[in-house]
């Protein structure tokens, strides 16, 4: 509303709303309505992404619906906000409102990689330890288009296939492990891979993805995003991001050893009364496959056809914003 407003000062009380019209008009908007619309706009979608503060909905709402749901949510809905959000950001370039708006994203990118980090070291449910985890690479998609240039928008991109495809295996995953051992608290759960063997290796495959460990995809994603933030003007947020993925590997990880390589106590006292573990469909494990190859292929090789279709998005939505 405040950029159509902004926009029919010049534009007239009637005209078509859409991303040329807005780009066209915005150098000449007026700096503090189009700064306002700005913070609006990153707050109504940044609650859709899941960005802190503005996150609590989303483990409520991954955690809690069935892993084909979850997984959808995490790998497709979220991206749809966020390409919203590096929209904006753009607009918000070319009506010259100086660094404000781009400091601001990379505010909140690491604030949200922060909160992840804190929630996913004391998480006590499984499909919750997975909706955190979409917080933390949310943070990272934005901390990429928040540095911008060709690099941090091409990079938060290729985090966005990479993410979608890993985070689809993690909740799959979940989703076995919680019909397996009947519970989805991660004490309930261990010795995983005897209660299903290939289910059981691709998950923790995707488990030591998710946390940006190479040769997969996320790890080259995210070297891009931290290359990017370099030769920028918020390369603290690059050091912030390091050392709070390393948290988020170490607690995200410690998960799976209990869960894989010994029964904790909680497990041990409730074994008397928990149902045995039930066998894996090969239907529930054949998705896990089809997204590990890929990630893993995206991980080994970036295809020259993505760079330069990444390229081309960012000659669009990078103008502006970094080298």
């Amino acid at each position: 509303m405040f950029y159509y407003w902004a926009g029919s000062l010049h534009l007239g009380p009637t005209y078509d709303l859409t991303w040329a019209a807005l780009r066209q008009v915005a150098p000449q908007l007026n700096r503090t309505i189009a700064l306002a619309a700005f913070l609006l706009v990153f707050v109504g979608f940044g609650t859709k992404v899941g960005l802190a503060p503005m996150h609590t909905w989303l483990p409520d709402a991954h955690s809690e619906g069935p892993a084909p749901v979850s997984a959808m949510l995490s790998g497709a809905l979220l991206n749809t906000a966020m390409i919203g959000i590096a929209r904006f950001i753009h607009v918000a370039d070319a009506a010259q409102l100086g660094g404000l708006p781009r400091t601001l994203v990379v505010v909140i990118g690491a604030l949200s990689l922060a909160v992840a980090a804190l929630f996913i070291t004391r998480q006590t449910e499984v499909k919750r330890l997975m909706a955190y985890s979409s917080v933390e690479h949310m943070g990272v998609m934005t901390l990429g288009f928040g540095f911008g240039g060709p690099l941090g928008v091409a990079g938060a991109l290729y985090h966005m296939l990479n993410h979608s495809l890993n985070k689809s295996l993690m909740f799959f995953g979940a989703g076995d492990a919680m019909h397996a051992f009947h519970s989805k608290r991660i004490g309930r759960i261990h010795y995983v891979l005897t209660a299903m063997p290939i289910a059981g290796l691709l998950w923790i495959a995707g488990a030591v993805a998710i946390t940006g460990a190479p040769p997969f995809g996320l790890f080259l994603s995210e070297l891009t995003i931290l290359r990017a933030g370099l030769v920028g003007s918020n390369a603290w947020a690059v050091f912030v991001m390091l050392i709070l993925l390393v948290v988020i590997f170490g607690g995200f990880l410690n998960h799976f050893r209990t869960m894989y390589f010994g029964e904790n106590p909680l497990a041990a006292a409730t074994a008397s009364r928990r149902p045995h573990p039930q066998a894996t469909s090969i239907w529930c494990v054949v998705p896990m496959w089809l997204a590990l190859v890929p990630l893993l292929a995206l991980g080994l090789w970036w295809p020259q056809a993505f760079w330069s279709y990444f390229s081309a998005i960012s000659a669009q939505l990078a103008s502006g914003g970094g080298p």
